[in-house]
């Protein structure tokens, strides 16, 4: 193989999608090696995820509204370790959906889904 058909080969794979997903896999390998619990590492790979494709900060919102919600009647069951555990998860989510708003605010172009279209138009 000469060097003009590996270099061909090196731009076939190392496509900007690629990269960024070879960073998240080093982001949820990092969470392992610091000995993170699994949706904890899930969380911080979405943030990596999402810092390097933005996607509408509403999108966002929705997990922090569904945490958020449920700790009350974690509370009222009794289930106050989970509770506060869905409370610093609704924190995570909030924080990325205000940094994406800020985002959006300063110009940046976000991934707009398909169904969006469909609520712009409600």
């Amino acid at each position: 193989m000469t060097i003009v058909e590996e270099i061909k080969v090196l731009k076939k794979y190392l496509t900007r999608r690629n990269i960024d997903i070879g960073i998240v896999v080093l982001a949820v390998l990092f969470g392992i090696y610091l000995g993170w619990r699994e949706i904890d590492t899930l969380i911080f790979a979405i943030f990596i995820w999402i810092i390097l494709r933005p996607v509408q900060s509403r999108l966002l919102a929705f997990p922090a509204l569904f945490f958020l919600s449920l700790t009350p009647f974690l509370l009222i069951l009794k289930h106050e370790e989970q509770a506060e555990q869905f409370a610093i998860y609704a924190y995570y989510f909030l924080v990325m959906a205000v940094m994406m708003g800020i985002y959006e605010v300063r110009g940046g172009k976000t991934k707009k889904l398909k169904f969006n279209k469909k609520l712009n138009e409600i």
